[in-house]
């Protein structure tokens, strides 16, 4: 896997989503997002929006924010942040296409000023200061989690938090499941895919303390093992047909999406969100 091969499988996952209706729904793309989807206990709501909710609390004052999304999609967090909490918000994705649709929607919306969006990835220099990092279902990609890590806090500030919510294998994964979070990490490009105590111990060793863990694992709805199986033949069955249209990486992430909710349902792979400081 590569930096380059995880850009154009964003960059195709744009191209499907605006050309497939269902999928844009399915994506979050609609509310400038691309990650999970969570019931919200307070409305009964299923939304990609949720997740603001356990976020929000680790913001800095309304005003004071000098937030970075590490691995922004379309800009949804920055959105988000803005609106919110206010301040200055950096996104940066290593997508071509998201960067892109990210720019557009800050400019009609008029927020070049206090919205900025980069064509780079987390494991670059970074464009400044932050004294929030947010990291929503992007560092799962990183090559070199360390590497990532060391980054993103050199650009924190002292007392700043970042704050990392992604999908992470328990540490005892049995045989039967170890094969589908094989072929899970192969499909969506996630080379390594640490567990909570992992990312915990590569935190502590850059210099972060664990203030936050929370399981966002029972906020999910995914499907039953039977829906799960009808899917799966479903989308082998288009595979060929997908990659002769040059959209083999779009097949890879619908197969892995299921071998994710497989993993989900089970409690092999827990969704968490994991908040330090710096």
């Amino acid at each position: 896997m590569t930096t380059k091969d995880v850009a154009l499988y964003y960059d195709e996952l744009h191209l499907w989503t605006e050309k497939d209706k269902s999928f844009r729904v399915f994506s979050g793309f609609e509310n400038d997002t691309i990650h999970h989807f969570l019931i919200d206990d307070g409305t009964g709501s299923f939304s990609p929006d949720t997740i603001y909710k356990f976020i929000g609390p680790h913001i800095p004052p309304h005003g004071t924010c000098r937030g970075l999304d590490a691995g922004c999609g379309y800009g949804g967090t920055c959105f988000h942040g803005l609106r919110v909490h206010g301040g200055r918000w950096t996104g940066i994705t290593i997508s071509r296409e998201q960067w892109t649709y990210a720019n557009g929607i800050a400019k009609a919306r008029g927020l070049e000023g206090t919205i900025d969006f980069h064509l780079m990835s987390y494991d670059d220099a970074l464009p400044g200061r932050y004294n929030v990092i947010v990291a929503v279902e992007s560092l799962i990609h990183s090559a070199d989690p360390s590497f990532t890590l060391n980054n993103l806090v050199a650009s924190l500030d002292a007392g700043g938090r970042l704050i990392i919510v992604d999908d992470m294998p328990r540490d005892d994964v049995n045989d039967a499941d170890a094969k589908i979070l094989a072929d899970f990490k192969r499909a969506w490009r996630c080379p390594l895919a640490l567990s909570a105590s992992g990312w915990t111990a590569l935190a502590r060793s850059s210099g972060l303390r664990l203030v936050e863990e929370q399981d966002l694992s029972h906020l999910l709805k995914p499907r039953l093992e039977p829906d799960l199986d009808a899917a799966f033949d479903d989308l082998s069955s288009q595979r060929a047909e997908k990659t002769s249209r040059g959209f083999a990486r779009l097949s890879d992430a619908e197969i892995g999406g299921l071998h994710l909710e497989r993993l989900l349902r089970r409690g092999t792979i827990r969704y968490i969100m994991l908040v330090f400081e710096k």
